[in-house]
């Protein structure tokens, strides 16, 4: 047995859609790096530094995931891009984290919404609406052998933050 965590992270701001770029190459703004950077040193404050980045195969995706690799001291070389993860419903994404490695303790997950609020909205008794806002993110806690035991609605331990919500981390400091 041993604790397994995941944490949920929403990408930071990016810039809005527009005809000629495609979404997949849209960037983060001056305001999602700042966000992402924000949620990098919360991670770090809080002692919740992952061993296991996964991402979406977006660019501001990858980008949030490296500046949060930066803060947290980790090689952003090390972030797998899972292109299951673009626009993934919650069971693909489940699924996903189903298959790691049991030598993977705490997954951070980079992804988009819907997905990401949908699956913040399960984890836990009771399940209830959670809207993730840019660089928000929620995290749970299992104690289970492997990831394969994990389910969101047996979590325990779950908290939610944002960028500048003056959220101190702890559970339920996030409220949609």
């Amino acid at each position: 047995m041993g604790t397994r965590r995941v944490i949920l992270l929403r990408h930071g701001q990016a810039q809005p859609e527009a005809p000629e770029l495609e979404d997949l190459d849209r960037r983060l703004t001056e305001r999602g790096k700042r966000e992402a950077e924000c949620i990098g040193r919360l991670l770090v404050a809080r002692g919740l530094v992952p061993d296991c980045l996964l991402a979406s195969p977006a660019e501001r995706t990858r980008a949030t995931i490296r500046f949060v690799a930066s803060c947290c001291g980790l090689d952003p070389g090390s972030v797998v891009c899972v292109p299951e993860l673009y626009l993934a419903g919650p069971e693909a994404l489940w699924s996903v984290l189903a298959a790691r490695d049991s030598s993977r303790m705490c997954v951070l997950i980079c992804g988009h919404n819907p997905t990401l609020s949908q699956l913040a909205s399960r984890l836990g008794e009771p399940a209830r609406r959670r809207e993730l806002p840019t660089a928000g993110l929620a995290t749970a806690v299992w104690d289970c052998a492997d990831w394969t035991g994990v389910q969101p609605g047996d979590a325990q331990d779950c908290a939610f933050a944002a960028p500048g919500d003056g959220a101190d981390f702890e559970p339920g400091s996030y409220s949609a």
